[in-house]
């Protein structure tokens, strides 16, 4: 009888210790998704095209034929020069033409316009959240804390 006491009271314990241990949980689940209730919200749909950002990083890294990588000449000039300009041709519009409509390379500071990709596109098209599509990507690139590259992709429509 007196083991049947015990076996009985430690039940007791350990469901008491568990209902207060569910309760402090809830408790602190409720307290934080208040105070979470008017932060930030995580935008998930956000996309970028990985290929597109690696070919810019890419162009970045390449040298010219005395052997000044594109990075370095596009940090120390006001503009796209002949090299890099063209190169950002041949890349970005010949195998990008048949997946965006806008493509624009260069510094979107004022003037935001070169020899190369003419006036940069201005507004971000809004995406078809249905399929999930982008409408328009813009790849940064810090050179420095005052100068930026962009890379500025925009489609028309959506893809079904």
């Amino acid at each position: 009888m007196r083991n049947r006491r015990a076996q009985i009271a430690e039940t007791i314990t350990w469901i008491v210790a568990t209902l207060v241990i569910v309760a402090v949980l809830t408790i602190s689940i409720f307290i934080s998704s208040l105070s979470f209730k008017n932060s930030k919200k995580i935008d998930f749909l956000k996309e970028a095209d990985v290929l597109a950002s690696k070919s810019l990083f890419s162009y970045l890294l390449t040298k010219d034929t005395g052997g000044v990588i594109v990075y370095e000449q596009l940090k120390n000039e006001q503009n796209l020069n002949e090299f890099n300009g063209n190169l950002g041709k041949a890349i970005f519009l010949e195998f990008y033409d048949r997946d965006y409509e806008d493509i624009w390379l260069g510094f979107p500071t004022f003037p935001a316009s070169n020899q190369f990709f003419g006036k940069r596109p201005t507004g971000v098209k809004p995406s078809d959240f249905d399929s999930g599509f982008v409408s328009s990507i813009s790849e940064k690139i810090y050179l420095n804390p005052d100068k930026i590259l962009e890379l500025y992709l925009s489609r028309e429509g959506s893809i079904k």
